[in-house]
């Protein structure tokens, strides 16, 4: 009985390592894919980042042109009602 017993003991170690072991590949494999989508997230963050620093300046360059645009128009109307109606009477002159 001694050699039956001693034969089921080590019948359940090798059961129990190659549990351990087909449980302890599934999870090397699981964190092994954790891994990489955490990269794929990563590069996906830094791709977006890039993204928003370049839109960012997109929109700093468009608001400062705006600005320049802007100042532009109202140079241009303070010298129409400064200077139009001269060029008006003289396009009223020349039309009579």
């Amino acid at each position: 009985m001694a050699a039956e017993e001693v034969s089921q003991t080590v019948e359940h170690y090798k059961t129990e390592i190659e549990r351990l072991t087909k449980e302890l590949t599934e999870t090397t494999h699981e964190k092994i894919q954790a891994a990489e989508y955490g990269l794929v997230v990563l590069e996906e963050k830094l791709t977006l980042k890039q993204q928003y620093d370049e839109l960012e300046a997109e929109y700093d360059s468009l608001r400062q042109e705006l600005e320049q645009l802007k100042e532009a128009v109202s140079t241009d109307m303070i010298h129409l009602k400064v200077i139009g109606p001269v060029y008006g009477n003289v396009n009223r002159k020349i039309l009579c």
